[in-house]
């Protein structure tokens, strides 16, 4: 007999033995706008690189890794809880060496987005292109990173709730 963890792997258990503990989740990892998976915390940060290593800007071109509300055993994720925006999330876009990396919180109970970047000024328009599926997203040369260092950030943000120091912040709006 056996049963799948919240990443999908296989976990043997015997007839009459003992139950597998509940699987917990903390967050959700979505790809492209297609897959999910959930995640809790003792997931690796492979979970991360992995895909961002795989990112080509068009067919794969975005990771999101949403907080849920709270840790839940895997067996409640309900399908509206699945498929509903999230409120608080890092998100990368574009290709394994040209990524554009977003935040989106709640101050104040309103909803704000931000584009991450390298301290410095911003003058004038965004114009670097990043490919985000059939659509360019227009970026400051300082919000562009690659795979590992948006690694880094999804991690920390894994791991606490926000992203490392050293960041300028550019809210974005819609």
């Amino acid at each position: 007999m056996s049963t799948r963890t919240a990443l999908g792997s296989e976990v043997e258990l015997e007839a009459g033995g003992p139950t597998a503990e509940p699987v917990t989740t903390t967050h959700r990892l979505t790809y492209s706008n297609r897959l999910e998976v959930f995640i809790g915390p003792d997931d690796s940060v492979l979970n991360f690189l992995r895909p961002l290593r795989r990112l080509d800007g068009f067919d794969s071109y975005s990771v999101n890794l949403t907080r849920l509300p709270h840790p839940m055993p895997a067996s409640e994720i309900t399908a509206t809880l699945s498929a509903a925006p999230g409120r608080n999330y890092v998100e990368c876009i574009g290709s394994a060496d040209v990524l554009a990396i977003e935040l989106r919180t709640e101050e104040d109970g309103m909803p704000r987005r931000y584009r991450l970047g390298l301290p410095g000024e911003r003058v004038g328009y965004p114009g670097v292109g990043v490919p985000n599926g059939t659509e360019l997203l227009r970026v400051y040369p300082d919000e562009i990173f690659d795979a590992e260092h948006a690694a880094k950030v999804f991690a920390t943000y894994f791991h606490t709730g926000d992203i490392p120091a050293g960041f300028q912040l550019r809210e974005v709006l819609d």
